[in-house]
Parts: C-alpha cells; sequence; structure tokens
C-alpha cells in the first residue's frame, strides 16, 4: 500500500459509534460518490468520470459548511479514489481540484472494530470511524481550524451513520 507524501499539516480524528459494527458503518462509508448520503454538510455528491467504486473514479461533492471564524461558507470539491480495501474498510483519496485552497490534500476515511456499544437487539456492538489527512497548509485555515471542521464533520457523520442503523 503506497503511503501519503509527506506533508506540512497531517492529522486524524476519530468518531465513536456505539451501536453500529464497523461492518455497517462500512457499508454506507464505502460509497465513494454516496458521501452526501452519510455526511450532512454534503448537499450533493456525484461521479464526475471513472468507474463508481475503482481507484481513478472522480466525486464531485459540494455543500454549505462552517468556514473559519464561524461564517457559513459554499465549498465543493473534486476529489479521486486512490485505493479502496474492503477487507480493512477504508478508502484513500485525494483532492484534485475545489474552492476551498487545497494546494495538496490526501484523505482516508475508514471503520474499524472499537466503541463498545451495547449490543441491543438491532445488530449493535460498536466501532471508531477515522478520518485522517495530509495536506498543505490550506489558505485562510489554520491547522487548528481545518481539524475542528474534519471533527465536525465526523461527528455529524457518526451521528448519521447511527440513525440510519437505528431502524
Amino acid at each position: 500500500m503506497e503511503q501519503e507524501p509527506k506533508l506540512e499539516w497531517e492529522g486524524m480524528t476519530t468518531a465513536t459509534l456505539t451501536n453500529t459494527t464497523p461492518d455497517q458503518a462500512w457499508s454506507l462509508m464505502k460509497n465513494f460518490t454516496g458521501l452526501d448520503k452519510i455526511l450532512p454538510a454534503v448537499q450533493t455528491c456525484y461521479k464526475v468520470e471513472g468507474v463508481d467504486g475503482e481507484p481513478g473514479c472522480v466525486r464531485y461533492a459540494a455543500g454549505k459548511v462552517p468556514g473559519p471564524g464561524g461564517e457559513e461558507l459554499f465549498v465543493w470539491a473534486k476529489e479521486r479514489l486512490i485505493e479502496i480495501d474492503p477487507v480493512n474498510r477504508f478508502y484513500r483519496y485525494e483532492v484534485v481540484e475545489s474552492n476551498v485552497g487545497f494546494r495538496r490534500y490526501f484523505g482516508r476515511l475508514g471503520a474499524k472494530e472499537g466503541g463498545g456499544g451495547g449490543g441491543g437487539g438491532d445488530g449493535g456492538g460498536g466501532c471508531v470511524i477515522e478520518w485522517s489527512y495530509a495536506a498543505d497548509p490550506i489558505e485562510g485555515w489554520t491547522k487548528e481550524e481545518f481539524e475542528v471542521f474534519l471533527e465536525g464533520g465526523l461527528e455529524a457523520m457518526a451521528r448519521r451513520i447511527e440513525e440510519i442503523f437505528k431502524g
């Protein structure tokens, strides 16, 4: 597996889902062009080129998000799928074009065992979802502001996934 290049900003955020298994979370997360189904800030997401779910596929994703200083921003990005690993439940991608100020950005989104979770009758069990990144500094953002942005996005994704499997 090839790694992202060493860039100035690197980090990872995690969110715990207490009633969703890693396989359940991954069943939604693996849909590279379905980000709008699990990340509430994304209002639209669709395939621009390539074969959906295969490396080389490019998606367009757009929505309104809180920006640095709290103002709402309309952001969009075209992102290329680099690798997808269904056994280990993650995919890696890179931003190829955006209005956000990215120069180089590589992300990894995945689900793994953990989270404890109270089994409940609906297949719970818990998992942890992760969003890691390596990026050049982003114009108009501090690293701390960007990390708060990612943390909020991942927490919203975790809540959405749990809602879907609450059923």
